[in-house]
């Protein structure tokens, strides 16, 4: 089945049947038996089989929406931002845990540490790479402030059980929960609000904040030029990746191309992986669009150097910063082979208002939109 109309009809079935009490009752996770409050498209936004200003598009003119436009914005402003401020990825990135803490870390990511909301976190997130939003905040929450753990390894926790794991949006929530996106402003989880709005479903396990939110360390970031779209086709051969699989309306693209590969990133780096889980589901994925391409071919990047070993040059679908980007720039700079990056318009227009904070970005994207 296409996988375009698979992403679609959980999107309208959402629009039309629950969009209106939205606002209401997007916060309430109600375990996974039931979550008709939220859309649960997260997994092809990430992959962008749903792309963003598409959605918002499909929203434009019906009512009820706003609360639910704001929320597709986040992820295109937390897109933006890293971009913006490309050394936090790798500040974290390049994080070491050096303390005594390993086999306490270990003993909550087997989800023993006695909390009962958060062990049953772990478990979901480990049988149904899932989360709901609010639980995502609350877990982070304690991961942060009542476990005193280094917030970069449960941001790699959720990317390696994560469906929807996507770079900008995993990393920079995990940094805004613990109060560095927001002038140290955390978000501090509490007993009586997770008991609201998970309806009482787990044991009154109390969660105590310690005064570990002092220690929380916020470098300063300079910000840096965005890039600049260039001319293509620049070479024969396009690489594009998993992260950005939006075909709609590039036939004319790819026709342009000898060869289309896509590219499926094993590549373990920096101690990131993925769960077996997660990499099947990003290949069914994989594998759905390159049937949708008529000169297409899967490439796993243990086998790059087969078919690349003679490129000088390669046009590449821009992955936007995480281990995608990290992966094809060192691939490219070990065998000095140039890099052309093809990106998209409405990207590099929505980035460059997203350098400082959300509702100045808000109010800029509904400015430019006419929302």
């Amino acid at each position: 089945m296409n996988i375009f109309k698979v992403a679609n009809d959980v999107l309208d079935n959402f629009i039309f049947n629950h969009l209106v009490s939205y606002h209401r009752l997007r916060n309430y996770d109600y375990g996974i038996n039931n979550r008709t409050n939220v859309s649960q498209i997260s997994k092809y936004i990430s992959h962008r089989i749903l792309y963003e200003y598409d959605i918002i598009e499909k929203l434009k003119n019906l009512d009820k929406k706003k609360k639910y436009t704001d929320e597709i914005l986040w992820r295109i402003y937390w897109k933006g931002y890293l971009e913006n401020n490309k050394s936090i990825w790798f500040e974290y990135i390049n994080f070491k845990e050096n303390s005594n803490n390993l086999s306490l870390i270990s003993s909550a990511m087997d989800g023993k540490t006695g909390i009962d909301c958060f062990d049953k976190w772990i478990e979901e997130l480990r049988e149904n790479n899932y989360l709901h939003n609010h639980s995502r905040m609350w877990f982070a929450s304690i991961w942060i402030f009542t476990f005193g753990f280094p917030w970069q390894l449960g941001a790699r926790f959720f990317m390696k059980h994560l469906f929807d794991g996507d770079a900008s949006s995993n990393t920079l929530s995990w940094r805004w929960v613990a109060g560095m996106h927001t002038n140290k402003k955390p978000y501090l989880a509490s007993k009586e609000n997770i008991d609201k709005y998970t309806v009482n479903r787990f044991r009154k396990t109390p969660i105590n904040i310690s005064n570990k939110i002092n220690n929380i360390k916020n470098n300063h970031h300079q910000s840096n030029k965005l890039p600049v779209q260039r001319s293509f086709p620049n070479s024969n051969i396009l690489i594009m990746f998993e992260n950005d699989m939006n075909i709609l309306n590039r036939s004319e693209l790819f026709n342009s191309y000898s060869k289309v590969y896509i590219l499926s990133n094993g590549i373990i780096n920096n101690g990131f992986e993925l769960s077996e889980k997660v990499s099947q589901f990003k290949l069914g994925l994989i594998d759905n669009i390159n049937k949708l391409i008529p000169n297409s071919e899967v490439l796993k990047s243990t086998d790059i150097d087969i078919f690349l070993w003679d490129q000088r040059s390669i046009d590449v679908i821009y992955p936007g910063i995480g281990h995608n980007l990290d992966f094809i720039n060192k691939y490219a700079y070990q065998n000095q082979i140039i890099i052309n990056y093809i990106y998209r318009d409405k990207d590099l227009k929505c980035w460059n208002c997203a350098n400082s904070g959300f509702y100045k970005f808000k109010t800029s994207f509904y400015k430019l939109y006419k929302l």
